[in-house]
């Protein structure tokens, strides 16, 4: 495809998006008033492809870590409770059974 800068810019865009509309798959313009042939075309368009789905696969991966992040630091605030809440019992538990100790050491028979 071959953009002439004689002409109009909406002439040089028509025969752009007429070149564009010819491709299988969606390419974006390099240069403007640059000859460049087909395959160029086709071969950066590829090239773009590959380089948006990179970015796309790592902007999701990173968004998943965040959620996984999220998730992770909403488990160890609930485990922090639940730590915090089974103190007082297993302290009054503890004494519980210790006086029951007691009571029973004073209601053995003294040797």
């Amino acid at each position: 495809m071959q953009i002439n800068t004689n002409t109009s810019a909406s002439d040089a865009y028509r025969k752009l998006a007429a070149a564009q509309s010819a491709l299988t798959q969606p390419t974006v313009a390099i240069s403007s008033g640059l000859t460049s042939s087909e395959p160029a075309v086709t071969a950066d368009s590829v090239d773009f492809e590959g380089k948006t789905r990179a970015v796309s696969a790592e902007n999701s991966l990173a968004a998943a870590s965040r959620l996984s992040n999220n998730a992770m630091a909403e488990q160890m605030v609930d485990l922090t409770r639940v730590s915090i809440l089974a103190q007082p019992v297993t302290a009054v538990s503890a004494q519980a059974n210790q006086s029951n100790s007691d009571v029973l050491q004073l209601l053995r028979p003294a040797a």
